[in-house]
């Protein structure tokens, strides 16, 4: 399980315990996806989390979401990148620390065959990708969902590590984890009670 950060779905307390909890309960990816935030007040953030978890890179992944800066002066375990941002790095000739996670975010089959021969060409590391949304989520009410056939021709194409993103519930992870690695929630830990019982609730038997 990745957890994707979001401060505006509960008070500071309530979401440094979540992702607290999430980590004593197993989950060993973390996004800081707070991007509207200003990099003082998201280094800020980045210190109260790293106190609150007692965090250390054996421990669980600080991963950073698109912020640059950050992921270059922090000691954060990698960034999260939207496909499009990642691209225009590529073509600046931008380079990516083999040593850190690489995470993009992509949201159709073409994309994922882009990726492919991006790696091939360059020899860049990504470690994983999130395809998204699967199902309805209030993050994306607009916008159609791409169900599992996105998961299930992606997976045909490549090797990635692929988690699955949007709507994903402890009803559908099972049919979800058939076509992907790993899966990523964000409300779901956010606006619980018992952060361990909702996280049992997705374990598969």
């Amino acid at each position: 399980m990745y957890l994707i950060t979001n401060r505006h779905l509960c008070d500071e307390n309530h979401y440094l315990k979540v992702i607290d909890e999430a980590v004593d309960n197993g989950v060993k990816n973390i996004i800081l996806r707070e991007k509207d935030m200003k990099d003082e007040d998201l280094i800020t953030l980045y210190n109260k989390i790293v106190k609150k978890t007692n965090w250390t890179k054996e421990k669980f992944n600080l991963i950073i979401n698109s912020n640059l800066n950050l992921y270059e002066n922090l000691d954060f375990s990698g960034i999260h990148l939207p496909f499009k941002r990642f691209l225009e790095l590529i073509d600046k000739g931008y380079y990516f620390d083999k040593n850190k996670i690489l995470g993009l975010s992509l949201h159709e089959i073409k994309e994922v065959e882009l990726l492919n021969q991006i790696i091939r060409n360059k020899d860049i590391n990504v470690d994983y990708i999130t395809l998204s949304h699967i199902y309805q989520t209030k993050c994306k009410e607009n916008l159609k969902p791409k169900g599992l056939m996105l998961l299930e021709e992606s997976k045909k194409v490549t090797d990635i590590r692929i988690v699955a993103l949007g709507g994903i519930l402890p009803s559908n992870v099972k049919e979800v984890l058939r076509y992907s690695n790993d899966f990523a929630v964000m409300s779901t830990l956010f606006n619980c009670e018992s952060i361990k019982s909702k996280i049992e609730e997705y374990e598969i038997k």
